[in-house]
């Protein structure tokens, strides 16, 4: 039994619009079945009220077709009607033609001195005259069921033939070359379908019409569905190929600040704790490690995440901050006022650290000014702000790690961080995701 997977779910797709197409396509034999089925075999009551018109003759007459393309059936002798009106329309559906020897039933008219009409064909130059045949309407339900399984084979296999070749390969192989393939299917079955039983349904002249716009339905809705069906999947494998291109950029972002953070930091973070032993402050300086040893453990373990939780930034930042206020001895101060309500709300891993590392780097951190960097909560946002105290030889900014932050942000998020700067402030506003992790 054969199971639907993500493997074969294409050709589930095409098993289901082969079968689709195909009952459009014989729409009109199924109309006619369900009819049938449902007439009770009753007559139908458009014929009821030619009954009392009907003349049933068993002379023949020889027709004469005219040049405006009516004609009139000329009976033999002995026959009580001379002549019988064959109308235009009677002659092309049921392909007269001048000369034909025919056996009908006539109705009277309906005004007196009129001609007596056609109303059917009995027989047709000496063989009996089958409508059924004529009009190639389906007469058995082996008939209907030969014509949908006949044209859900043909779009089978040209909607395998057109989206396998739309998946890979050179243009050729892509579309050309399955498209060409498929239309030669088309144009066989087109013209095997006589021999196989393939009936159109309407009158033997426009057999070929009938069937030819078939086969070409079949075809274009095949081109169509392939061509759809290779945007989409030409469009999962940028969305993919994105993806890929997102997570790799993430990874060497996150390479690229585990390797500044680890030298830079590090070395200062040795000398203050080089400073807390000479100086004999064992508690203090075991305390400065297990701080130290937290903060690396959260860069290399969960710096690899997209995505953390307010709580667990926080409780990294409250790590950084005690580095950073030991080296920075009653000169660096902290205020951090965060809603218990976005404890659990999502932000890019490693944000609130380069926003830290900065205001450090490019203020002055005096006895007389110092410094205190305020993070706290507003309108769904997590704002980072510091005062401008200029150092006497200013250190050059390049603007890349803020940049990397804004980028990273708007890659995770959708959405942009905010940068306010002003003469005596300087304020970066981090929108966070709604959702909680989970």
């Amino acid at each position: 039994m054969i199971k639907y997977t993500p493997k074969n779910r294409v050709m589930w797709s095409n098993i289901l619009m082969s079968i689709a197409v195909s009952l459009l396509v014989n729409f009109s034999y199924l109309l006619v079945l369900f009819a049938s089925h449902n007439s009770d075999n009753k007559r139908p009551s458009w014929l009821e009220k030619y009954d009392a018109r009907k003349v049933e003759l068993a002379e023949e007459g020889t027709l004469r077709v005219m040049p405006d393309g009516y004609g009139y059936l000329i009976m033999d002798e002995g026959c009580p009607i001379d002549t019988i009106y064959v109308g235009s329309n009677s002659i092309w559906r049921l392909e007269l033609h001048n000369g034909d020897r025919m056996q009908i039933t006539a109705l009277t008219p309906e005004v007196d001195g009129a001609h007596h009409s056609l109303f059917t064909i009995t027989k047709l130059n000496g063989e009996e005259f089958d409508y059924a045949a004529r009009f190639d309407k389906p007469d058995t339900n082996s008939q209907t069921a030969l014509q949908i399984i006949c044209y859900a084979l043909l779009m089978f296999v040209v909607l395998t033939i057109v989206t396998r070749g739309s998946r890979k390969g050179t243009l050729w192989q892509r579309y050309f070359l399955p498209y060409a393939i498929s239309l030669l299917i088309v144009v066989a079955f087109f013209f095997a379908a006589p021999l196989i039983g393939i009936k159109a349904d309407t009158h033997r002249g426009a057999l070929d019409i009938v069937l030819m716009l078939k086969c070409m339905f079949v075809y274009v809705v095949a081109v169509l569905y392939a061509r759809i069906y290779d945007l989409l999947y030409q469009r999962q494998r940028i969305e993919i190929k994105n993806e890929q291109l997102k997570t790799e950029n993430l990874s060497t972002r996150y390479s690229a600040l585990v390797s500044q953070i680890s030298p830079h930091f590090l070395f200062n973070s040795l000398n203050s704790l080089s400073m807390l032993v000479r100086e004999k402050h064992n508690e203090k300086a075991l305390t400065y490690i297990d701080r130290l040893s937290h903060v690396f453990r959260y860069v290399i373990q969960n710096g690899q995440n997209t995505l953390s939780t307010v709580a667990d930034e926080l409780q990294f930042i409250d790590s950084y901050r005690y580095l950073l206020e030991v080296r920075y001895a009653d000169k660096l101060f902290f205020e951090i006022d965060i809603d218990p309500s976005y404890m659990e709300r999502q932000m890019p891993s490693l944000a609130l650290q380069p926003l830290i590392e900065n205001a450090v780097k490019h203020n002055a951190i005096t006895r007389s000014k110092p410094l205190t960097i305020s993070i706290y909560t507003k309108d769904g946002a997590i704002v980072v702000s510091n005062p401008v105290i200029p150092k006497i030889e200013a250190e050059v900014s390049t603007g890349i790690g803020l940049q990397n932050l804004s980028s990273r942000w708007q890659m995770i998020t959708e959405k942009d961080i905010e940068v306010i700067r002003t003469e005596k402030t300087f304020e970066v506003r981090l929108p966070l995701i709604n959702e909680p992790k989970k």
